[in-house]
């Protein structure tokens, strides 16, 4: 089978684009291997575990949460059940990962299922993380984090519960 030279030359452009997409890190179908340790922030979160928390994160750690600037400890403090005991189930959606080497950046949609006795209360947030590669493991820098009220939810978002195993 004879290819002609136009033919030729538009299948080694397409060659040579394709890669070059595959090798800047983008990803848009699956999770970015770097947005792991967001999950297990908030798994660790759920189970009310500061040392867990921490794990996952820079000693630099910073977020940037519906307008205020928190340290980890700050974190750690706010999800403390002091005597009010609750469950929470986490769910997700990437939105867009890129990766420069060590560094890579999330967006994505994070859903919270509050339970407090009887009382269920669900929010969403429209979240991105900045994420450093440390030893070999990624590691969370940076979270910003927006809230969004009940009625600006956007409903065509196909969540993902993360479990983690106990």
């Amino acid at each position: 089978m004879k290819i002609s030279g136009l033919v030729r030359e538009i299948l080694h452009t397409g060659f040579w684009l394709c890669g070059a997409l595959f090798l800047s890190g983008i990803v848009e179908a699956a999770d970015h291997p770097a947005f792991q340790p967001v999950k297990e922030l908030f798994a660790a979160m759920s189970k009310h575990d500061g040392k867990a928390m921490r794990e996952t994160s820079t000693e630099d750690f910073q977020l940037l949460e519906h307008g205020e600037d928190w340290t980890m400890q700050k974190l750690v403090d706010a999800v403390q059940p002091n005597g009010k005991p609750y469950e929470r189930k986490n769910f997700f959606r990437q939105i867009r990962a890129r990766q420069k080497g060590d560094v890579a950046w999330v967006s994505y949609w994070n859903k919270a299922e509050i339970r407090r006795e009887s009382e269920l209360r669900t929010v969403v947030w429209l979240e991105s993380a900045v994420m450093v590669r440390e030893d070999d493991r990624w590691k969370v820098q940076l979270l910003h984090s927006t809230r969004l009220e009940s009625d600006k939810t956007p409903e065509n978002i196909e969540w993902v519960q993360f479990e983690t195993t106990p």
